[in-house]
């Protein structure tokens, strides 16, 4: 499920051309492919049968990737601030929906609301933060950095829940890194080629 999540910027890269008229250069496939394929180094994924669980993940990804490019394409007539707004609003909503679809939702006490506002906070930023790079860079190029999530998950988890790196980890990341800057390389090639 973790690798199919982990698909979302190939599907970006694959779309963006269709949806955003961004082009589509083979080293951007290759870095793509690199990024991806140091996430399946990490991941290790084994054969499992296919599950409805799969499908929901691989659809996941596919729509993740379409907001991405919605996101993109919002940052040529609005403002970030209004975007993140938006987002945020229809985020609420849906979440508070799928929280209380049974009629029961679960406040916050004193000791959660802390870390409920640091989260909240978080995702605030993160949102920021991509919208504003997408609003300065091609989608093809923000996006792949997505693979990098995978490695900082990995060293999170090692230093607050004391769960081990492994060679597969390190060799992973290794890779992953590689592809991204295969793919910011072969941006600032294109974008010195032209001017």
């Amino acid at each position: 499920v973790f690798a199919l999540e982990f698909t979302q910027p190939l599907w970006v890269i694959l779309l963006s051309p269709l949806f955003l008229k961004e082009r589509l250069t083979s080293l951007k496939i290759m870095a793509a492919l690199i990024g991806f394929a140091g996430v399946l180094i990490v991941t290790r994924p084994g054969s499992v049968p296919l599950s409805p669980g799969l499908v929901t993940a691989a659809m996941a990804a596919i729509f993740f990737a379409f907001t991405m490019i919605t996101t993109k394409k919002l940052t040529r007539f609005a403002s970030i601030g209004c975007i993140v707004f938006w987002l945020t609003a229809m985020q609420a909503v849906l979440g508070a929906v799928a929280a209380g679809y049974d009629g029961q939702i679960a406040l916050p006490n004193a000791s959660t609301a802390p870390y409920l506002i640091l989260v909240g906070l978080a995702g605030l930023l993160a949102h920021f933060c991509i919208t504003n790079a997408l609003a300065i860079a091609p989608a093809t190029v923000v996006v792949p950095f997505d693979f990098a999530r995978l490695p900082t998950i990995a060293v999170v988890g090692l230093i607050l829940y004391h769960e081990p790196i492994d060679q597969w980890v390190l060799i992973g990341a290794a890779v992953i890194f590689s592809g991204i800057f295969l793919n910011i390389w072969s941006e600032n090639r294109s974008s010195s080629a032209t001017v």
